[in-house]
């Protein structure tokens, strides 16, 4: 689905995505400096077509998050790696303070680090396998 949503639909969509509240069509217009309504309208009602979108009564909402490596944090969208890079980069301030400080303790931390980091990936490698064959 994410490789069929391009151009202004996809424009619309990932600003849909990133509101708080619902949006009408003359402010998408706006925000996005698309040339009338009329556009914003025709690719709306594609994206509800496609059941991505629906209308609320004070303008239009996502309804389905297609976005295969991102996430919705808050109003935020994020790559799911920002989490996996937040782990790593903690750990490694955590490591080098162990280093300094207890080194017997840094070794088990890191072994643990490593295990996680690990199981993270065989799991990610796996759900895309998984998706990969049911294509």
């Amino acid at each position: 689905m994410e490789e069929e949503l391009t151009g202004t639909a996809r424009k619309i969509y990932l600003y849909l995505l990133r509101q708080k509240r619902p949006v009408g069509i003359r402010k998408i217009q706006k925000d996005l400096n698309l040339s009338s309504p009329s556009i914003v309208s025709y690719h709306i009602k594609k994206l509800i077509d496609d059941g991505l979108v629906k209308e609320v009564d004070e303008g239009y909402i996502v309804t389905k998050v297609i976005l295969e490596d991102y996430v919705r944090f808050r109003s935020a969208v994020v790559p799911r790696s920002v989490f996996l890079t937040s782990f790593l980069v903690s750990s490694l301030v955590i490591l080098i303070y162990l280093i300094i400080n207890h080194p017997f303790s840094a070794d088990i931390f890191s072994l643990v680090v490593v295990f996680i980091i690990t199981i993270i990936s065989v799991y990610d490698v796996a759900r895309k396998y998984k998706k990969l064959k049911s294509l």
